[in-house]
């Protein structure tokens, strides 16, 4: 008994070039992007990743350090007595969102998105 090849269908296989995730990203950072969003649709997830900004302990952390880059060192202590949920906003002020995904172990990957003028 001889197999005969011809009757096997013709599958053709797309192959697509992908960039690596951002650097310091987890090496699983796209599969946690897609289960955190629910979704695959491209536009979402390329927007979510160009928001990345890093993995941190919280987000609270994240926005110290982005206000601290540009806070006066004498005055660090001003940050400490705001709180975690104030500074955020202030933060934020309508203008991006601060977000994250947790990765366990006490930390989570950031994300600052920016507010579009309609929403």
């Amino acid at each position: 008994m001889s197999l005969d090849h011809r009757t096997e269908p013709e599958v053709d296989i797309a192959t697509e070039d992908v960039l690596p995730p951002p650097l310091g990203a987890p090496a699983d950072f796209r599969e946690r992007l897609v289960l955190a969003l629910r979704t695959t649709e491209p536009r979402v997830l390329e927007a979510a990743e160009a928001g990345y900004r890093g993995v941190y302990a919280s987000q609270h952390d994240y926005v110290v350090e982005r206000l601290s880059e540009h806070l006066n060192p004498a005055f660090a202590w001003v940050l400490a007595c705001a709180t975690p949920q104030s500074l955020q906003a202030g933060y934020e002020a309508g203008v991006v969102v601060v977000w994250s995904i947790p990765l366990g172990e006490g930390t989570c990957m950031v994300f600052e998105t920016r507010l579009q003028p309609w929403a």
